[in-house]
């Protein structure tokens, strides 16, 4: 049997509604999490909706009502002396308590975190000279962890940073690295004229989160941080010495 173009579409649209009404389903019994970035945020939301319980109606006890008995006077030739019967009273049954409604639990919370703030720094701070170079590094960490309790569960954030240089001269250098100061440093820059150059880094934030071992990318665009500083290029002065 061959399976038409338009009946496999059908399929797949016949599926997807299924699919939803699990994952909604899910919700009412387990405790739902996402985490997503919005407004250059790390935004942290769980909910959680017990499902219904209607309580079963109390049962009413009602007392059959007994038959009355209907004695028979039987004639005796003596006077009788009316004797009057002891009443015992009857107590009556204590009414049923109602029955406690039972609402639904409804639990839901969000949360902010945010990221650590970039900065720049480089050697020589003042001054540098045109044909040396200078070193740049940044204190910002490579790898941002953090752990979230949320409602009954407990969320881990990982995220990870990339650094994007702009020197000010028209070179731009991408790098995972954070960097130093000389001579262990990585990121160097030669200015091949003096000047103020204006120099901004960009850090991208991207990474993971993960709940009772289940690792999720996050949602969302990246974070981005954009940090400017001030560098200023000298001449270098030559001096003749004996």
């Amino acid at each position: 049997m061959v399976i038409k173009r338009y009946q496999v579409i059908l399929i797949i649209l016949l599926l997807i509604p299924n699919q939803i009404a699990l994952a909604d389903q899910e919700c009412l019994d387990k405790t739902c999490v996402d985490v997503f970035t919005e407004n250059n945020q790390i935004i942290i939301t769980a909910s959680k909706n017990g499902a219904k319980t209607t309580p079963m109606p109390s049962k009413k006890v009602v007392a059959k009502p007994k038959p009355a008995v209907t004695k028979k006077n039987t004639p005796r030739p003596v006077a009788k002396i009316a004797v009057p019967k002891k009443v015992t009273p009857t107590k009556a049954k204590p009414k049923a308590a109602p029955a406690k409604k039972v609402s639904a639990t409804s639990l839901s919370d969000r949360l902010i975190k945010l990221v650590p703030v970039g900065d720049i720094n480089f050697q020589p701070e003042n001054d540098a000279l045109v044909n040396m170079p200078v070193y740049f590094w940044t204190k910002t960490p490579q790898h941002f962890h953090t752990v979230v309790p949320i409602l009954n569960l407990v969320v881990y954030v990982n995220l990870y940073s990339t650094f994007t240089w702009s020197f000010g001269d028209g070179k731009v250098f991408t790098t995972t690295n954070q960097g130093g100061s000389y001579p262990m440093g990585l990121i160097t820059n030669t200015y091949q004229s003096n000047g103020n150059y204006p120099v901004s880094l960009k850090i991208t934030w991207r990474g993971t989160w993960s709940v009772n071992g289940v690792t999720t990318p996050i949602s969302g665009n990246a974070i981005t941080q954009s940090v400017t500083r001030q560098i200023s290029v000298l001449n270098a002065v030559g001096r003749f010495t004996r």
